[in-house]
């Protein structure tokens, strides 16, 4: 048993004898109910009322969205009076030309009046020109009053004289002809407001209505033609006279009780209201009332069971803690045992931490030799990979060290014959032929490299054109025939046309990479066979040899940069092994795709390339580069090297060209300004100013900003990210070592077209 007493400040509890925890729970949600309970009424009281302001506020938002498309209207129709007011038309008094451009503004519901300053009708589009008589006069009291204060009025609701019924309208003073002349109108059917504005979004049950100043209706949205032009009632019509905007609780003329919104239209002073049923307010406020009633209720009773089933978790809880506790006494080691009450829990773990100590103690020993052993697997794998990279890279250098002495031990050896002042012609060409072959090797190799280069960063830019691929690989086989390496082997193509949209440039060194690789791992005497042909919309290359062959692990391997395999027997020239990696992304540039298969070992290998092709051959392709046919031209070099300066100038003097030679960019100016060339030809890299301000100083001279402009570049083949810096600079830009040919058939092309031009 026990008594309840009350202080004054506290409820105090005697307890006579124990009380079970089910109990405790009891009382303790029963205290905790009634303030709850309190609370809550006085909640759901102030839920009823939020939910009443919240739907009148709405009914006002509507009210004033009707209200702004009012203005919208509007001011839609005074922009167009505006235009209509400043008309020639009205100048010359070409009132027919004015009418068909008033015409051409109507809109449903809604057409354009022209007004003498007597009030007398000219031209109402609502009608053929020439129907409106002068007589027939506007409804509008005072077209004066227009005219002489140069503000635009709005009516209220009447019958116009054409046609006879009722409408509103916006009158405006004309601006042409003097502005004391004319006034412009436009008339709008009473069903226009109704449309365009009391049909959108309004709650099905409402009742909007536009009102005038007059306090008539000139649009209602229930029993339209029953009240449209009545009088609204008193004291709604009072509201609005004393207020902007507010909410009003009376009888609509339908003697439903309803909530009354209504506000103005700042343009035309109309009152816009929509009236909803008090029932349909209030009934949105009850139902919120309803729904968090039953959730508090829901809310206690879950209470109620939650506290029972607590209860039964709370008992069962505690007997395991008692039964632990006789156990520890007894000097045995408790069951682990868990409970989701906190200090239930901690109990229980204080009871077996002897035990669990011991087993942690052992587990993190596990743990930690376990991540030691981790941690030295992976530094050893890191060091690996930094030893295969080291490798790797000794590997390329060497080999880029020997691809490199091959040539230039090759070239130091002609030119150490040709400085002996030898007179054998055939000599002295074969030392030519050397230097030329081994320059050009030289070149391959850079531009290799830096194409990797721009691959791997994307910087590649392909000039795509129909190119017939038959044609290149005949050019491409022709070209490697004529070198050294070439001469012990036999190259043979079968070949049908077909047309791709391609880079001519790219296509080649596809080819030669592919044909030239072919010949590294084949023996002399071998055959190196490339075919075309046309297979289901793409044209299939393939580049055939008897060599070497390739592993099965390798084929997977091949396309990547650097990556070379093991040297064959026959292997002569290694390479860098970035040939087949170039080969790679060029084909994808150009939307294609590369494989290689090889059956094993000494079994050879093919190279099978696939691209779009075009479906008709296009017209035949300019003939490749020669000789121009040169006038006599006069040219400025500007190059800071002087063997390369010296070189160009010469090669340039004999095909017939006149030079002058520049060695500074600061100089150019003066140069150009002097000899008044045909062309410039500009180094980017010059030791004091660049190659792009040469161009910038010439650009800027009246006297030389029209010379053509050739820049000449050592940093490689364009990118795109370059190509603006070119732009309205340059004419156009080779990349050494320049093609003489290439160059001034380029020189030639270009003074031509400005020739004509």
């Amino acid at each position: 048993m026990h008594k309840i007493y009350d202080t004054g400040y506290v409820v105090r509890i005697v307890l006579k004898t124990p009380m079970r925890i089910r109990t405790y729970l009891a009382l303790i949600v029963a205290i905790v109910s009634i303030p709850i309970f309190l609370a809550a009424t006085l909640a759901l009281v102030k839920i009823r009322q939020d939910e009443r302001d919240a739907a009148i506020h709405g009914l006002r938002e509507t009210t004033r969205s009707v209200s702004l498309t009012v203005d919208r209207e509007a001011q839609g129709s005074l922009s167009a009076l505006q235009v209509l007011g400043n008309s020639e038309h009205l100048e010359t008094r070409n009132f027919e030309a004015f009418y068909k451009q008033a015409a051409a503004l109507n809109r449903p519901g809604v057409w354009t009046v022209l007004l003498d300053s007597t009030g007398a009708q000219i031209v109402n589009t609502i009608v053929p020109f020439g129907s409106v008589r002068l007589a027939q006069l506007s409804t509008f009291p005072d077209v004066a009053f227009v005219i002489d204060s140069q503000k635009p009025q709005v009516t209220d609701l009447v019958i116009g004289p054409v046609p006879q019924r009722l409408v509103t309208g916006i009158y405006a003073p004309a601006r042409a002809a003097g502005g004391k002349t004319f006034v412009v109108a436009q008339a709008f059917d009473v069903e226009h407001w109704k449309r365009v504005a009391l049909q959108e979004n309004l709650p099905a049950d409402s009742i909007g209505a536009i009102i005038d100043r007059n306090g008539k209706f000139i649009a209602r949205t229930h029993r339209t033609s029953e009240f449209l032009g009545k009088a609204a009632r008193p004291e709604l019509v009072a509201a609005a006279a004393a207020a902007n905007s507010g909410v009003i609780r009376h009888s609509t003329l339908e003697g439903i009780e309803s909530y009354d919104a209504f506000t103005h239209s700042e343009l035309t002073g109309w009152t816009v209201a929509l009236a909803a049923p008090v029932v349909s307010i209030e009934a949105a406020a009850n139902r919120a009332v309803r729904l968090a009633g039953a959730g508090m209720l829901l809310a206690l009773l879950i209470t109620l069971g939650v506290a029972f089933l607590f209860g039964r978790r709370l008992v069962a809880a505690v007997s395991v803690a008692s039964n632990a506790a006789v156990l520890l006494g007894q000097g045995r080691k408790p069951p682990a045992a868990r409970s989701s009450i906190t200090e239930l829990q901690q109990l229980n773990l204080a009871l077996s931490n002897a035990s669990d100590l011991l087993d942690e103690e052992r587990s993190s020993r596990q743990v930690a030799e376990l991540e030691r052993q981790h941690l030295l697997q992976n530094e050893i794998e890191v060091r690996k990979s930094a030893q295969a990279q080291n490798l790797a890279k000794d590997r390329f250098l060497a080999m880029l060290g020997h691809e490199l002495r091959n040539p230039l031990a090759a070239i130091t050896g002609a030119t150490t014959m040709l400085n002996m002042g030898i007179d054998d012609k055939q000599r002295i060409s074969r030392c030519v032929e050397i230097i030329h072959r081994q320059n050009r090797h030289l070149n391959y190799i850079v531009d290799d490299l830096l194409d990797v280069s721009r691959l791997l960063a994307g910087k590649i830019v392909l000039h795509l054109q129909p190119l017939d691929l038959a044609d290149s690989i005949k050019r491409c086989i022709d070209g490697i025939r004529g070198i050294e390496r070439a001469q012990g082997y036999i190259l043979a193509s079968d070949t049908e046309p077909v047309w791709a949209m391609a880079d001519t440039v790219r296509i080649e060194q596809i080819l030669n990479n592919l044909i030239n690789n072919a010949m590294k791992f084949s023996p002399e005497g071998s055959t190196v066979r490339v075919g075309l042909r046309e297979e289901a919309g793409r044209a299939v290359i393939t580049v055939t040899d008897d060599g070497a062959g390739i592993p099965a692990d390798l084929l997977s391997h091949i396309f990547e940069p650097f990556f070379q395999g093991p040297p064959a027997a026959n292997r002569i020239h290694a390479g860098l092994g970035i040939g087949l990696a170039l080969v790679r992304q060029l084909v994808e540039l150009h939307g294609g795709e590369v494989q290689a298969t090889s059956e094993g070992a000494d079994r050879g290998s093919q190279f099978t390339i696939r691209l779009p092709c075009l479906a008709m051959p296009p017209q035949s392709l300019p003939a490749a580069h020669q000789a121009p046919d040169v006038v006599k031209r006069k040219v400025v070099c500007v190059e800071d090297n002087a063997d390369a300066r010296e070189a160009m100038t010469e090669v340039l003097r004999t095909l017939g060209y006149e030079v002058i030679e520049v060695a500074l960019g600061g100089e150019t100016l003066a140069a150009v300004t002097s000899a008044r060339p045909d062309a410039v030809l500009v180094d980017i890299g010059l030791p004091d100013i660049d190659g792009y301000e040469v161009a910038r100083r010439l650009r800027a001279d009246i006297h030389t900003q029209g010379v053509l402009i050739i820049a000449l570049t050592g940093y490689g083949k364009l990118s795109g990210n370059d190509e603006p810096a070119y732009a309205g600079l340059f004419d156009a830009y080779f990349v050494k070592p320049v093609d003489v040919f290439e160059l001034t058939n380029k020189v030639e092309a270009l003074l031509a077209a400005s020739d004509t031009a």
